[in-house]
């Protein structure tokens, strides 16, 4: 009996250790291949290259060159990335954009040339990138990826350059030499919370104690779209003006609080103007979606 009861502890045992080898393989080669996924799609990077920041593609971007004869006509030459805001023609588009500079090109082109391998495809990108605008595949940065329809639901970084491509037609952006540096200093509202439940979009401050200069500063740098409705002179008491398409209201609270509320028929856009503790003028920007 106890012979048998030594048998058994023995069996149990070895199995024991088999099943924990065994679980340990699986998580190994589990670890092995995800790891190998990873480093399939990550963008390796060169050591003495700067990292992709957000300023690096602010600002207002031209077509430079298209293999497409009839894009010359389009709307569409002309974008603007601003923070975190991607402006496509005449608000032809008006989207949030994010930043991918971890994935690698493979990453986002892969399947987008049928019937094709993905060394096919980086062969045939290769080729046709610098024949049209000799540009070199390995300048790759990364990708700004929007919610705008193709072709501009993803556009493509090679240093200084910006391009776009859908169905055979490749697009070449460069910034706009007369882009200004912008005196408002802005900080996103990453907190992750959905804009229905936190409007806040973004904290901006200038180096300016004055209102009137703060302000000034803030209509010459807001884009087209916004700048058509706003008075060029900040008004020194409540004022309201309307037109067809928006509704802006001026509301001072006391002598160092400015409201501005721009309502449209998709939204409405807030602005917060004070002075915070350093005693320098910042404004808050709120978008309530429909």
């Amino acid at each position: 009996m106890i012979k048998g009861v030594k048998v058994l502890l023995i069996v149990s045992f070895s199995l024991l250790i088999s099943c924990k080898q065994h679980k340990e393989e699986k998580q190994n080669i589990g670890s092995k291949q995800s790891k190998g996924i990873d480093y399939k799609y990550l963008l390796i990077k060169d050591k003495n290259d700067n990292a992709l920041t957000l300023s690096d593609i602010q600002g207002k971007w031209e077509l430079k060159k298209s293999s497409n004869t009839n894009s010359e006509n389009l709307e569409t030459n002309n974008f603007e990335l601003l923070d975190g805001e991607f402006i496509l023609g005449d608000e032809i588009c008006n989207a949030y954009f994010e930043i991918d500079s971890i994935h690698n090109l493979e990453y986002h082109i892969e399947g987008h040339f049928y019937n094709h391998s993905l060394e096919d495809e980086m062969k045939n990108l290769e080729k046709k990138l610098y024949d049209l605008f000799k540009i070199k595949l390995n300048s790759f940065k990364g990708v700004v990826i929007t919610k705008c329809s193709p072709p501009f639901h993803k556009i493509y970084i090679y240093g200084d350059n910006l391009l776009v491509w859908y169905s055979g037609d490749y697009m070449q952006f460069v910034k706009n030499k007369n882009n200004k540096v912008l005196l408002f200093k802005c900080k996103e509202n990453d907190n992750g919370i959905s804009r229905y439940d936190d409007p806040l979009n973004k904290t901006c401050v200038c180096n300016e104690s004055t209102f009137n200069m703060a302000y000034e500063i803030f209509y010459n740098e807001s884009p087209d779209y916004l700048k058509k409705y706003l008075v060029k002179k900040m008004p020194q008491s409540n004022f309201k003006t309307s037109s067809e398409d928006a509704e802006v209201n001026y509301k001072w609270v006391s002598k160092d609080t400015l409201k501005i509320e721009m309502g449209f028929q998709g939204g409405e856009n807030r602005y917060v103007f004070y002075k915070n503790g350093n005693n320098k003028v910042e404004y808050k920007e709120y978008l309530s979606l429909p």
